[in-house]
């Protein structure tokens, strides 16, 4: 088979060169040298971190800053993050998807804000549309806290902006976050179109009649990378389930807190919940977070991870917006530190079997989950799929003190005596004050016992903050090669198999005192830490059964985000785990900038070869977007067949309209002092009634549903 046939290939794709490389079984770009990049302005955190461009571009071109863009990268990487801005804080942020398509040996991309019912209504309530005085306006509008943005009246705004994640039973592409359903994207406009899941389809994590609920879920889901099968011989028509999540509830004030094991049936397009037992104890299960979850044959693992919630904290934001000192002395006053171990829940797939009673959100049945806890706290974990013998293996990165509770406020004393500038506020303190840890975990579900292995590296593991993506690991990449009609007939060589990861680094600039404070008992004596020189930001490769590290130090001043493995184009011809490592960083602007640069830029790597940096760079003048979190990569040919579905025509849409129906959520507001004191005779709440019809306005509610939602949701046709 000639080269050019042998690529990821769709008719639409774009030709290959004729000619072949010096080493055929090598990508390309392998014997591309690595680019000499000048430090940046200074050590720290750029200023360019916290600025993304409000305008959203098509297709527009990003042009070869240094280096050569090698012609078997072919194919689309989304990446998603929050529209950032100094001042506000970044995680809370307006959610950003960006697409990276590199077709024919050219590069460009393409953006847009993630727009949902909640983003529509706020514009116009912060406008004043329900206001009756400044006191109503005051109680309805939305406001910056940490991890959320909140209406005392209306309640938070939904806000997908970390990771995005394709489903395969609707073809689904899908922007996650903590605080909300998943929203599905159309994948050539990035529009998005409609939730996963209706409202009532979901348990509220604080329950509270807002027409905005807060919906936690998982920024990661889990998904089974095999074709879809049937449950049992004895159930044909029901599907084994296959995509996961979570719906959970911490520990606050005024309740105890749930976790539920969440699948999506896509036969059926509905979700099913099962209510999570601990197995030791016969208790529920209560997390602080679930950020990321992950599946194998058999078994699938959630992590509670270092993302505390702190109510008290969020509250004194919403309520007193224009007392910064109170809300910072009441935060650290609430502030309790993340558990210092990664604790993992295990449940059983064999336990999960849809019914009807797991589609009641309220009461879902229960089921069994085994608690172990190993390494150190952290966020981010891939699972090796296949789990012989019952062992499940496990790949985290341990950062104990990583807290992303807080996020930097103007004039905040820092670990190094500075204070925060007012460029730096609304940055998530996502730096651990200690050197992280990768952590090889092998949970034994027939002995119920873990083994770690940790391994550290002091070039690589200051800052384990965003985990690449694990597509090699858990499978993912080779289902999108699968549903490319390309599948792979190997497995990945044992010695071969990898994650990619960026870290932070250590800077003292994104360390609060108080941070450091609420961590002394862990971290120890601030001598130990490198406050004056730091540590560099980094990319590199992990191997999973070695333990071995291979990266590349950002020169000084180079801050990186989402990497991204993207296979050779000249698969079959190159083994599917050998391509490249698509990077985007940021520094600030310096003369030492190629001329089309604005310091955000994307960075091309040789994935066999990490440690010689970049060997291409990318960049426009409009290149403009700051931190971003996670990414996914799309073949060429997969995106073309994604980009044909309507979704005004998709197999699955949420009618926004019955989802926001104004009529029930003003009986919800009226009677949820009932449903909390049942016996209390109904005729004392009048007042609650009256302060409520009041406040809420909702004639004006019911304009600005109809005029400034419902259109931008068109009803499936």
């Amino acid at each position: 088979m000639r080269e050019a046939d042998s690529a990821m290939k769709n008719p639409a794709a774009p030709a290959l060169p004729e000619e072949l490389p010096a080493d055929p079984r090598q990508p390309d770009g392998h014997g591309y040298p690595g680019l000499n990049v000048p430090p940046g302005l200074r050590p720290g955190m750029p200023r360019n971190t916290m600025t993304t461009s409000p305008v959203e571009y098509v297709d527009e071109p990003l042009k070869v800053l240094a280096g050569a863009l090698p012609p078997d990268l072919q194919g689309h990487v989304f990446v998603a993050g929050p529209s950032v801005h100094a001042g506000s804080p970044a995680l809370a942020s307006d959610g950003l998807v960006l697409r990276l398509d590199f077709l024919g040996g050219g590069a460009k991309f393409t953006s847009a804000t993630m727009r949902t019912p909640s983003y529509y209504a706020r514009q116009s309530v912060d406008a004043g549309a329900t206001a009756r005085g400044p006191l109503t306006r005051y109680l309805n509008q939305f406001r910056d806290t940490t991890l959320a943005d909140v209406s005392l009246t209306l309640g938070v705004q939904e806000t997908p902006n970390t990771a995005p994640f394709l489903v395969e039973g609707e073809k689904m592409l899908l922007v996650t976050t903590d605080a909300g359903r998943p929203w599905a994207i159309h994948p050539k406009t990035l529009e998005a179109y409609t939730p996963l899941g209706y409202r009532r389809e979901w348990k509220t994590a604080i329950p509270a009649p807002w027409a905005f609920p807060l919906l936690q879920s998982t920024a990661h889901p889990a998904f089974d990378p095999e074709p879809a099968q049937p449950i049992s011989p004895e159930s044909p028509n029901q599907q084994r389930p296959r995509l996961f999540f979570t719906n959970h509830g911490p520990k606050w004030p005024l309740g105890a807190g749930y976790t539920q094991l969440v699948s999506w049936d896509t036969w059926e397009n509905r979700l099913h919940h099962w209510k999570l037992i601990d197995a030791a104890t016969g208790k529920p299960v209560v997390t602080a977070s679930l950020h990321q979850i992950a599946a194998t044959r058999d078994y699938v693992i959630l992590l509670d991870s270092n993302f505390p919630i702190n109510f008290w904290q969020i509250a004194s934001q919403a309520v007193a917006p224009w007392l910064p000192g109170s809300k910072r002395l009441v935060e650290w006053l609430t502030a309790e530190p993340s558990y210092p171990q990664a604790v993992f829940w295990v449940v059983r797939r064999a336990d999960l079997r849809p019914s009807p009673g797991t589609m009641d959100a309220e009461d879902p049945p229960a089921i069994m989950a085994h608690r172990f806890q190993s390494g150190g706290g952290g966020l981010h974990f891939a699972a090796v799929y296949e789990n012989p013998d019952d062992v499940i293996t496990l790949v985290a990165g341990h950062s104990p003190t990583e807290d992303l509770s807080h996020s930097l406020e103007e004039g905040e004393l820092l670990i190094n005596g500075n204070r925060v500038q007012d460029w730096q506020v609304g940055m998530p303190t996502a730096v651990p004050v200690t050197r992280s840890s990768l952590g090889v975990h092998k949970i034994d579900m027939k002995r119920l016992r873990i083994q770690s292995a940790l391994y550290s590296h002091d070039d690589f593991t200051w800052g384990l903050t965003v985990f690449s993506n694990a597509g090699l690991v858990n499978g993912e990449l080779e289902t999108h090669l699968r549903m490319n009609h390309t599948p792979v007939n190997e497995v990945v060589p044992r010695e071969e198999l990898a994650l990619y990861f960026n870290s932070d680094g250590f800077t003292a600039d994104m360390v609060p005192e108080a941070l450091y404070q609420l961590y002394k008992p862990i971290v120890g004596d601030r001598d130990s830490l490198p406050i004056q020189e730091g540590r560099a930001a980094s990319f590199f490769k992990f191997y999973v059964h070695s333990g071995r590290f291979e990266g590349y130090v950002l020169p000084t001043g180079w801050f990186g985000f989402a990497p991204q493995f993207v296979p050779s184009a000249r698969f079959p011809a190159v083994s599917h785990w050998k391509g490249y490592v698509v990077a985007l960083v940021v520094s600030d602007p310096t003369p030492d900038l190629p001329a089309d640069s604005t310091g955000d830029e994307v960075w091309i790597f040789d994935s066999q070869d990490i440690a010689k940096g970049p060997i291409c760079r990318l960049g426009s003048r409009n290149f403009d977007i700051g931190m971003t979190l996670h990414t996914t990569f799309l073949p060429t040919g997969l995106l073309a067949e994604l980009d044909g579905h309507d979704p005004n025509q998709a197999p699955y849409r949420v009618d926004v309209e019955k989802d926001f129906d104004l009529e029930e959520i003003e009986k919800t507001y009226l009677e949820w002092p009932e449903t909390l004191l049942p016996r209390v005779p109904r005729a004392l709440f009048a007042p609650w009634r009256l302060g409520v019809r009041w406040a809420l306005n909702f004639p004006k509610l019911r304009e600005v549903l109809e005029q400034d939602v419902y259109p931008h949701f068109p009803k499936r046709r």
